[in-house]
């Protein structure tokens, strides 16, 4: 689940640098949910074990998705979910409908707090659908 969750935030903060900067999206991310980078630095060393990830980690996981425009009302955008791993995947089949399947089941997660909620929905998501095999 470490490597999932590393390979997740990896790719989303590729897939932003796009239209933002990776470091401009951390630090706005950082700012609007008060995580300080050496609390980011500590979960990175972790490997980001689920486990280690307190409620600031998981803000911020939330404030990324949403940034990148994956995550919109508590929940995975299923379109542009669907288009990021179209786009992330150019080298190999996309599965649309385990696709779908997948956006719908995890959305169904919810945790104790709207971060909680977003981290395990991702934290679902992406033990089906690794961004990168």
């Amino acid at each position: 689940m470490k490597v999932v969750l590393l390979c997740f935030v990896s790719a989303l903060l590729v897939a932003a640098q796009a239209e933002v900067p990776l470091k401009e999206l951390i630090e706005t991310c950082s700012k609007e949910t008060g995580v300080p980078s050496e609390e980011l630095q500590q979960f990175l060393d972790s490997e980001m074990d689920p486990a280690e990830a307190t409620n600031g980690i998981k803000c911020h996981m939330k404030c990324v998705l949403e940034k990148i425009g994956l995550y919109k009302n508590n929940m995975l955008d299923e379109a542009l979910t669907i288009k990021f791993f179209k786009d992330n995947n150019k080298d190999q089949p996309v599965d649309v409908e385990a696709l779908k399947q997948s956006v719908q089941n995890c959305n169904q997660k919810k945790g104790v707090d709207p971060c909680d909620t977003a981290f395990q929905i991702a934290k679902c998501f992406m033990s089906q659908h690794p961004i990168f095999n």
